[in-house]
C-alpha cells in the first residue's frame, strides 16, 4: 500500500500557523516579484481567485472581499516541509519527497493504516501546525486519486482501490497524476472524458494514443504498480537564478545579483557533498519589453580544478559575466549554472594545490587552504540565517538600508519565523 501525504493549502496554511488571526480569512500567496496568484486557501478559491491570474486583475475583488495578500516566503515554507517531513519519518523509513508539500510513503505490509494514517495527521498538525491529507492505494496514480477524495473529507483519510467506481467516474481524465492536457485532448477526442473510462480502454489503444508512459498510467489505474518508489539521485547540475525586481543597467548591480544566486548555488552543492567541474553564466534583458533593445548571452568554461569553494566559485563567475555584459542595456535576469557536478573526495587535485588527503570512514577527504572559510561561513548562516553574511559584491543592502535595485519585489512579505533570530515570535 502507498499513501500520498499533501498540505493542504500549503503555503496559506504556513502564513496562519504564526498568524492565527489569518484562520477563515481569504489568502493568497504571489509569485516571484508579486506578479500572480501562486497558492490560495480554500476562502480565496471560493471567491472564484484563479491559479495564476495576476494580481493587478484582481485588486478590486482584494478590496472588497478583504482577501489578505502575502509574497512567497521560500524560505519559510522550505523549512516547515522540512519539519513536516520529519515528523512523517518517525513513522515510517521509506519516504519520497515528491515536492514541497507532498510526499508518498511506503506502507506495504503496515497494519492499520486508517489509524496509523490519522495519527499521523494529528501528529503533524500538532507539532507543526500544518493541516494534511492522506490518499492510500494501492500506486501511486491511485494514492493521488484518493488524496483528491481526502481533501473533502472530515477525516482527511481515503483509499481508492481499482474497483472504487465511485472514486473515478466523475474524475476528469485531465485530473489523472501524469495525464497533462495534450495527452487529455487526445483521450477526449476518441471518447474517453473520465478517469474510469480510461481504466476500462484497452492497453493497446492506450498505447496508441499515448505510448508507454500513458500505457503505465493505465496498468497503475488497474492496480498494478508501475511506478516505484525514487531515491533521491546526485544532481548533475545546479542553477541559480531570479528575475530582477526592477531593470538593471550597472554591472556593480548585475555583479551584486550573481554573487547571491553564486552563494546559494554553492551552498546547494555542498549540502549535497559536491564538487562543480564547470559553470555557465547568463544574462538575459526582457523579452516582453519590446519597445528596449534587446540582448541575450551566455558563458561558460571549466573550472580551474574541481571545486566547491565559494570564492574560487565565485571569482570564476564574475569573470564569465565581464566576459558577456554589454553597456545600454536593461537587464531583467542572471544566473548561473554549477556544471559536472561529482562526489566530493573523487576529484583529481593539481599538482601543486595546497591541500592534504587523508582517509576517514572509507572516504577521501578533500583539505583546500579555504575549507575552513567555507566552513565558518556555513556555521555563520546556520545561527544567524542567510542573510547574515555574504560575498562584498553581494549585499542585499545599500548604504543606508536600502535593498539593492536587483532584489525580488516582495511588498507582502511576512517574517521569517523559524529561520531568522530577529523574526521569532515573542510570546507574553
Amino acid at each position: 500500500m502507498i499513501a500520498l501525504v499533501d498540505c493542504n493549502n500549503f503555503y496559506a496554511s504556513c502564513e496562519r500557523v504564526f498568524s492565527p488571526k489569518l484562520d477563515r480569512i481569504p489568502i493568497v500567496v504571489l509569485s516571484n516579484n508579486d506578479g500572480c496568484v501562486v497558492a490560495r486557501s480554500n476562502e480565496a478559491k471560493a471567491l472564484g481567485i484563479a491559479m495564476g491570474v495576476p494580481l493587478f486583475k484582481i485588486k478590486a475583488l482584494i478590496k472588497e472581499e478583504g482577501v489578505r495578500v502575502f509574497s512567497s516566503n521560500y524560505e519559510l515554507y522550505g523549512d516547515m516541509s522540512s519539519r513536516v517531513v520529519s515528523v512523517l519519518r518517525r513513522f515510517v523509513p521509506e519516504i519520497e519527497i515528491y515536492s514541497i508539500d507532498e510526499s508518498f510513503i511506503n506502507f506495504d505490509g503496515v497494519p492499520n493504516l486508517n489509524e496509523l494514517s490519522s495519527e499521523m495527521r494529528s501528529t503533524v498538525k500538532k507539532w507543526t501546525g500544518i493541516p494534511v491529507s492522506v490518499g492510500l492505494g494501492d500506486t501511486k496514480t491511485l494514492a493521488k486519486i484518493a488524496n483528491h477524495k481526502a481533501k473533502k473529507k472530515p477525516s482527511g483519510v481515503h483509499r481508492t482501490s481499482a474497483d472504487s467506481i465511485e472514486d473515478l467516474e466523475h474524475l476528469p481524465v485531465d485530473e489523472i497524476w501524469g495525464i497533462g492536457a495534450k495527452l487529455a485532448r487526445r483521450l477526449r477526442s476518441i471518447g474517453i472524458t473520465t478517469a474510469l473510462q480510461f481504466k476500462n480502454t484497452s492497453a493497446a489503444l492506450v498505447r496508441k494514443v499515448g505510448g508507454v508512459v500513458m500505457e503505465r498510467t493505465h496498468q497503475e489505474l488497474n492496480g498494478f504498480r508501475c511506478f516505484e518508489f525514487e531515491q533521491p539521485q546526485p544532481r548533475q547540475n545546479i542553477c541559480c537564478s531570479r528575475s530582477f525586481g526592477r531593470r538593471v543597467e550597472k554591472l556593480q548591480d548585475v555583479e551584486s545579483a550573481l554573487s547571491s544566486y553564486v552563494s546559494k548555488a554553492v551552498r546547494k552543492m555542498r549540502a549535497e557533498g559536491s564538487v562543480a567541474n564547470g559553470i555557465q553564466v547568463f544574462l538575459n534583458t526582457d523579452r516582453f519589453n519590446t519597445s528596449s533593445p534587446q540582448y541575450n548571452n551566455s558563458s561558460s568554461g571549466r573550472l580551474p580544478y574541481p571545486s566547491s569553494d565559494l570564492l574560487t566559485v565565485a571569482n570564476e563567475a564574475n569573470r564569465h559575466l565581464k566576459r558577456i555584459f554589454r553597456k545600454g542595456y536593461s537587464y531583467k535576469k542572471v544566473g548561473v549554472l554549477l556544471l559536472g557536478l561529482a562526489p566530493e573526495g573523487q576529484q583529481q587535485l593539481p599538482l601543486f594545490a595546497n591541500s592534504i588527503g587523508r582517509k576517514k570512514n572509507g572516504r577521501i577527504q578533500i583539505k583546500v587552504r579555504r575549507e575552513r572559510l567555507n566552513e565558518a561561513i556555513e556555521e555563520i548562516i546556520s545561527k544567524l540565517g542567510k542573510e547574515a553574511i555574504s560575498l562584498g559584491r553581494a549585499s542585499l543592502k545599500r548604504n543606508g538600508g536600502h535593498r539593492a535595485p536587483w532584489s525580488l519585489k516582495s511588498e507582502n512579505l511576512s517574517p521569517k519565523y523559524t529561520t531568522r533570530w530577529e523574526d521569532l515570535l515573542i510570546v507574553k
